[in-house]
């Protein structure tokens, strides 16, 4: 049964469609370009040296596989537009107020901050073993002061721009017009707090996204968002290379 969202919440593809841009991008397309990289490397140097450079930690190689990454999923998405007839401005990419942005904005920060807290702090309760202060790593953490301008590329610019069109932008609004605002937005959050794949940042990617999805409702603009977004990573960002 749909249920009834705002104007631009109402978009034509299904829920079925953004369960599918969350699983073939986030994970069948990352285990598949491992897969075919590995197979060709025995032909071809370039590939030996990508899959060198996986197992290596490599700054390049973990650059180009969030570029490949990168365009998968608005590769998807874009099938998916291309399908039903519309552009990018059905995932988001609108102007919007910057009066209001602005204001939404700071208040969503305070919010943001006061839900991460309270909610850390019940999953402490409820799970002693939980470890709330788990340093954050991912394949760009021992790189932060050696190549600064490739991890920022790669943990500040590119993930929020991808992340907003496919999560906010094409994820919500399919389960909100499917299941309401609130299952919309809670669900999306899940996914997105499970994408990041380590237990305390799910959970403040959980309350981000939550968050997120209510500037999206109220600005109509999936842009405010990823300013936001970036201001977040760039905080965790300038964190991870202080460690």
């Amino acid at each position: 049964m749909k249920k009834t969202v705002p104007e631009h919440l109402n978009v034509p593809w299904k829920s079925w469609d953004a369960i599918v841009v969350y699983i073939l991008p986030w994970i069948i397309l990352p285990i598949l370009v491992i897969l075919i990289a590995a197979g060709l490397a025995p032909y071809f140097h370039e590939f030996r040296l990508f899959i060198d450079g996986i197992k290596a930690n490599s700054i390049g190689a973990n650059f180009v596989n969030v570029l490949i990454d990168a365009v998968g999923e608005l590769g998807v998405v874009y099938l998916y537009l291309k399908k039903y007839h519309v552009g990018w401005k059905e995932v988001g990419w609108r102007k919007f107020s910057i009066v209001r942005a602005i204001g939404l904005l700071g208040l969503m920060f305070i919010v943001f901050s006061i839900g991460v807290y309270a909610l850390t702090t019940l999953v402490t309760y409820l799970l002693p073993a939980f470890n709330a202060n788990q340093a954050q790593t991912n394949d760009f953490t021992a790189q932060t002061i050696v190549h600064p301008s490739l991890t920022l590329l790669a943990l500040v610019i590119i993930p929020p721009i991808i992340e907003e069109t496919v999560f906010r932008g094409f994820i919500f609004p399919a389960l909100s017009k499917r299941f309401g605002l609130i299952f919309g937005s809670v669900a999306t959050s899940l996914l997105f707090g499970f994408a990041h794949l380590q237990a305390n940042v799910s959970i403040y990617t959980f309350v981000l996204s939550l968050a997120l999805c209510f500037m999206y409702v109220r600005l109509r603009s999936i842009i405010p968002g990823i300013g936001l977004h970036m201001l977040n990573n760039y905080l965790a960002y300038i964190s991870i290379g202080m460690k």
